[in-house]
């Protein structure tokens, strides 16, 4: 098993990190998110809009997007309800 790693607030705070990349300008940056909220307020047709937007080099939401590799898991809709979001 490995050993926890940690850091003090000082060393934290006294580190110089690269800036933060964003996919879609200063919304969304590179890494792994859940998408929540109520049910049918269209969360699964955002994230394919986004991860389509990202894969295209397109804008999104009229932000700038970063032309990139966008991994969209499919986890609850029906492949044919995902075909016609790709096809629009």
């Amino acid at each position: 098993m490995k050993k926890l790693s940690t850091r003090s607030c000082e060393e934290i705070m006294t580190t110089v990190y690269k800036p933060i990349e964003f996919v879609i300008d200063g919304l969304l940056a590179q890494g792994l998110y859940i998408l929540a909220g109520a049910p049918k307020v269209g969360k699964s047709w955002l994230a394919l809009d986004m991860c389509l937007s990202i894969a295209k080099g397109e804008k999104n939401l009229g932000l700038k997007t970063s032309q990139g590799t966008a991994l969209y898991l499919c986890l609850k809709t029906a492949f044919s309800e995902s075909k016609t979001g790709f096809m629009n």
